[in-house]
């Protein structure tokens, strides 16, 4: 299909084209058989998505349904069969969790039972036990000469036992229970490792519903920023970091339309939450944050994210940055003489003309190459001198 003309071709001249014989986008071909030659209609006659993707759209919108043409029954019977096949294992990674479980139990009473057994021996228990029964017939007799003869029986027992200050009795002590320590710990080496595979699958079936996630939630929303493949991983990010699922995203704020100043900003940020900020700067440079934090411009103050969930990205490096659970008290900045502020220090600080400003990343937001000083890492330069601003706000569901 061309600007001109739209042909029928040959399995055989296709094999031409993919072999680059010809100047033509392979991408845009609509396949009506496959590359095997049989004879059954291709997906372009299964649905409009695959021939929707293959027309004259916008970058974001081709990328969309190109996506949306992967989405098939037989990729989704495979992520639920993989799904199944892991719940089944993790049912009886259970049980043997239990039986060793079970196991440890007795383990650590029969360890105590150890520990009886030789504080009875170092302290004589029993002689101490035998002055005790002694003490109750005398009692009985009300045989006052006995008794005290008892109560020095007793005083010379626990003199004999504390002797030198109980510097024998804590020695004593001390390498027993050391020697206990030890085979505790070596025990625990060898213990439990179904439940540590246990752990494992819990975590291979977290991967598999966040694969499940990006086949069953499709979210498409127009910005011109951001490329399609860092789109995703962002909403995928903000999907995974808060446990949730994203319906939609509602763009509340755009540059070229509302302005880049501090006012347009508070006008449209004004007592929302959970908003995906994304900037461009002069120099190319693209970043952004996320945070499920209120925006309100007469705070004055940090924002708490308690959940930590925000965080710092920039695309330019293809990486993200998390909040440090030290500084979860200060995710944001909230007030009306600041433009967008994350972070303690700040990490991000754009003033209100969305010119001036700096970055000190790694200071509240985790970065592997902080060294305690503003950097132009974020921006391309020391300041933000921003060209570009979307604001969308996340909805969940």
């Amino acid at each position: 299909m061309g600007n001109d003309n739209t042909q029928y071709i040959c399995d055989e001249c296709c094999l031409d084209l993919q072999d680059g014989t010809y100047k033509v986008n392979v991408e845009n071909l609509i396949h009506i058989k496959d590359v095997q030659f049989r004879t059954i209609l291709q997906k372009a006659l299964k649905g409009p998505e695959h021939l929707i993707s293959k027309l004259n759209l916008s970058p974001s919108l081709k990328n969309f349904f190109n996506e949306l043409d992967k989405f098939n029954d037989k990729t989704l019977d495979g992520i639920f069969l993989n799904i199944k096949t892991q719940i089944v294992k993790i049912q009886n990674f259970l049980f043997e969790v239990q039986s060793e479980m079970v196991q440890d139990s007795k383990y650590i009473l029969d360890t105590k039972q150890k520990i009886r057994e030789q504080l009875n021996k170092i302290i004589k228990f029993d002689q101490f036990q035998q002055i005790l029964q002694n003490f109750q017939s005398i009692e009985v007799q009300n045989n006052v000469e006995a008794i005290q003869q008892n109560e020095r029986i007793v005083h010379n027992y626990l003199i004999d036992l504390t002797k030198n200050d109980s510097k024998e009795l804590n020695q004593t002590l001390t390498d027993l229970l050391n020697g206990t320590v030890l085979q505790l710990k070596n025990s625990n080496q060898e213990k439990l490792p179904q439940c540590k595979k246990l752990q494992e699958q819990f975590r291979y079936l977290n991967a598999s519903k966040q694969e499940l996630i990006k086949q069953i939630n499709v979210i498409y929303f127009e910005q011109s920023i951001l490329s399609y493949y860092y789109k995703q991983k962002i909403i995928n990010t903000i999907q995974l970091k808060s446990d949730k699922i994203a319906t939609s995203f509602q763009r509340i704020f755009l540059s070229s339309k509302d302005g880049l100043n501090a006012s347009a900003f508070w006008g449209k940020v004004e007592g929302k939450s959970n908003l995906l900020m994304i900037f461009k700067t002069k120099s190319g440079y693209i970043f952004g944050g996320f945070s499920p934090c209120q925006w309100l411009s007469d705070q004055n103050n940090y924002v708490k994210d308690g959940t930590l969930t925000s965080f710092i990205f920039s695309q330019s490096y293809d990486e993200v940055y998390p909040l440090k659970s030290l500084y979860q008290s200060k995710a944001i900045y909230s007030g009306s003489n600041y433009g967008p502020t994350f972070g303690d220090g700040h990490d991000i600080y754009i003033d209100q003309d969305f010119q001036n400003g700096y970055s000190n990343l790694g200071y509240a937001y985790k970065w592997d190459k902080y060294q305690n000083a503003k950097s132009s890492y974020l921006f391309g330069q020391s300041t933000p001198n921003i060209s570009e601003c979307e604001i969308y706000q996340v909805i969940f569901g």
